[in-house]
Parts: C-alpha cells; structure tokens; sequence
C-alpha cells in the first residue's frame, strides 16, 4: 500500500472570545502568515431602533422613544471601549517599560 504524506496547503485559525457578562464579543481569524483580522461587536447594540403600536403615531413614537434609548446603550458602549482602550494603553506602556 501507498503511505499517504499530508501536506498543510492553507491553515486557517479561528477564535471566538466573549467578555464574562457575553455582550463584548471579538472574533479573530488568521490564514497562513497572513497579519490576523478581529471583529469586535458589542451584543447589547444588535437590535436596532423599532417602533410597536396599535397605529401609525404610536410606532413613530415608540420608534422615537427606542432611538433614545439605543443612543444611550451606544454612548455607554461608546465609553465603555474608550476605557478599556485606556486601559490597554497602560499595559502596553508597563509592558513596553520593562524592557
């Protein structure tokens, strides 16, 4: 019988990591030697502004009403990364001192 010699033609690596409370969210793939591309979403900002209602005037100003609010969950998320950008800074600043 033939022996069968495998080759890597293409590696592919794959990663999903969530933050402890699940709404950060970072995917991170990476092909061959290729530099590595992350998608970062925050789940608390997937559904978008909606407006319910028995007629027209109430979804409008329900849909008025929920834009206020997701606003206001973007401009949390919003600070939320600034800080944790801060806070990679300094790591990266600590890390880069010890040398």
């Amino acid at each position: 019988m033939k022996k069968i010699e495998w080759q890597i033609k293409d590696q592919e690596i794959k990663q999903d990591i969530a933050s402890e409370d699940n709404r950060w969210h970072i995917s991170r793939s990476q092909k061959g030697h290729d530099e590595p591309k992350l998608f970062l979403t925050n789940y608390d900002l997937l559904l978008t502004p909606h407006g319910t209602g028995k007629d027209y005037l109430e979804c409008f100003q329900n849909f008025i009403k929920n834009c206020d609010q997701y606003v206001e969950q973007i401009l949390r998320a919003k600070e939320e990364a600034k800080q944790h950008i801060l806070v990679l800074e300094n790591a990266m600043e600590k890390i880069e001192n010890e040398d």
